[in-house]
């Protein structure tokens, strides 16, 4: 299969795509793709929205800022201007797609390791990789959101539609638990039981050990999380 097929078969035939990847292990075409929809959807973003707008709703519930002298709030928010926050936007996310890739890569190895799973650290950023496809799903709903916009005034969260934060809680930006229900929702959702099929697929294994696999990393992350959140 070619990138495209595996691309189709992950949501159609995920078995057949991850038997693919195990025997043809390759990793640039779903990496490019996420890191280069989710640059250009920013790109967008800030290029379009009403940047006095933003800046007054992204600090105005920062506390910290909120308690300078009125001078130095001003001079603060002055720093924040579109280019700033529209390149240092896209270059976090050329740094941190691939790192949380690496990252997972790392995990899954150190994970097969203790499980006696023999596949070396290719397959396992292989996985990490691919399974983050769903991502795209966000990227082209957000897309719709901003094209359908009627004015500047659109709130950061339209560039996380299928978050939990949208879909449920609604918290405002910079609230109590508002980057945790926003990293949450239906993609990472899609991302998580592909790899579990993944992990179920390259290790034969049972749905039980997969799901512990590629979950206990996550349920300890989120519960930490939340506690500092919410304390």
């Amino acid at each position: 299969m070619n990138d495209v097929a595996v691309s189709v078969a992950l949501a159609t035939a995920p078995t057949s795509a991850f038997v693919e990847l195990r025997e043809r292990p390759r990793f640039w075409f779903p990496l490019l793709l996420v890191v280069l929809t989710t640059v250009g959807l920013t790109y967008w973003y800030y290029s379009v929205v009403d940047i006095d707008w933003l800046k007054d709703t992204m600090f105005s519930n920062n506390p910290d800022l909120q308690a300078l002298p009125a001078d130095k709030r001003d001079a603060a928010m002055a720093m924040f201007g579109r280019g700033t926050l529209l390149w240092s936007s896209m270059i976090s996310i050329c740094l941190a797609i691939p790192i949380v890739f690496l990252l997972e890569g790392l995990y899954f190895l150190v994970a097969a390791k203790v499980t006696k799973i023999s596949l070396g650290f290719k397959h396992w950023f292989v996985l990490a990789c691919w399974t983050a496809l769903p991502m795209l799903l966000a990227n082209v709903v957000a897309a719709i959101m901003l094209i359908l916009a009627d004015n500047a005034q659109i709130a950061p969260s339209v560039l996380q539609p299928l978050s939990l934060n949208e879909l449920v809680f609604h918290v405002p930006e910079g609230g109590p638990g508002y980057n945790l229900f926003a990293s949450l929702g239906i993609p990472a959702l899609l991302s998580w039981i592909l790899m579990i099929i993944g992990v179920r697929t390259w290790s034969q294994r049972s749905w039980g050990f997969s799901a512990f696999f590629v979950l206990l990393p996550w349920v300890v992350i989120y519960c930490l999380w939340a506690f500092f959140a919410f304390r």
